[in-house]
């Protein structure tokens, strides 16, 4: 299955791409997909937005899948194309 992982504000700029496709076995779970990205994480942004030790992003972190069942609890399944958007919050008037 490929999943993508679209990056907005900052840390777009920090990954340096928009969009990131993963492919992963069928079944896969929300906390593969963590394991998967973790290195690209861990060499492209700071402790302020990914927690290493966790294989997750940090609370300073927003991460959004689009009618998931289980949203980011890490026994969630995952979906083939499904999109999951990851940014920073937002602020502004």
């Amino acid at each position: 299955m490929r999943v993508s992982v679209s990056f907005l504000g900052i840390l777009r700029d920090q990954i340096g791409q928009k969009s990131l496709p993963v492919d992963l076995p069928d079944g896969s779970a929300f906390r593969d997909l963590m394991a998967a990205i973790a290195p690209l994480m861990e060499e492209k942004v700071g402790t302020w937005a990914w927690d290493g030790e966790n294989q997750r992003f940090s609370g300073r972190i927003v991460v959004s899948r689009h009618k998931a069942v289980g949203g980011t609890d890490p026994a969630a399944p995952l979906v083939d194309g499904e999109e999951i958007l990851v940014f920073p919050p937002l602020a502004g008037g």
